[in-house]
């Protein structure tokens, strides 16, 4: 019986356009019903799901940032309070002079806005993917700060880059992990 639930739910989640696989990164994107079609103007989500830790202590996310290749268009980030929100090109440019990224990137205006280690928290894009079905990776940064003795705070990553399946050692500040990423797929005609 057991087995054929599971085989029911499998066969819906397919006929939806639902991929079930296991999570893979501690920032994933979701579309939230939002097509993934080639060629659409869409939204996505980058979900965040902790913050950082240093030296056995957890700190809250104040910056939050995602490199969105060309092939989803300049992005329009989503408004959220408490927060200042920037999108810059790549200085790399194709032969139409268009960027090959953008950064888009959230900062927290004050300590009180940053994102507490332990919870989850969406940011939102606007994206237009271009016409050619693919997987695009969404390279994120989450930008953590530990208070030092001497007044200043020392910045601390969770960069989430790792796009080939390999992986990476942590240093003391820094922890890597791989990219979020979104496949779209061809119109159906």
């Amino acid at each position: 019986m057991k087995r054929k639930v599971i085989t029911v739910i499998t066969a819906a989640a397919f006929v939806m356009g639902i991929s079930i696989s296991p999570a893979s990164a501690h920032v994933s994107v979701q579309s939230k019903g939002y097509t993934v079609t080639a060629g659409q103007s869409s939204r996505l989500w980058m979900s965040l799901g902790h913050g950082c830790t240093y030296k056995g202590v957890k700190y809250g996310t104040s910056v939050f940032v995602v490199e969105v290749p060309a092939a989803a268009g300049k992005p329009t980030p989503e408004f959220h309070h408490g927060f200042k929100t920037s999108v810059v090109g790549s200085t790399t440019v194709d032969a139409n002079k268009v960027p090959d990224y953008y950064t888009v990137s959230w900062t927290a205006k004050a300590k009180s806005w940053a994102i507490d280690d332990g919870t989850f928290y969406d940011f939102g894009l606007k994206v237009t993917f271009n016409a050619t079905p693919q997987k695009i990776n969404l390279k994120t940064t989450q930008i953590c700060y530990a208070p030092q003795a001497d007044g200043t705070k020392k910045p601390l990553y969770l960069n989430w880059h790792i796009t080939d399946g390999t992986t990476k050692a942590a240093g003391e500040d820094t922890e890597w992990g791989p990219a979020p990423s979104i496949t779209t797929v061809a119109a159906v005609k």
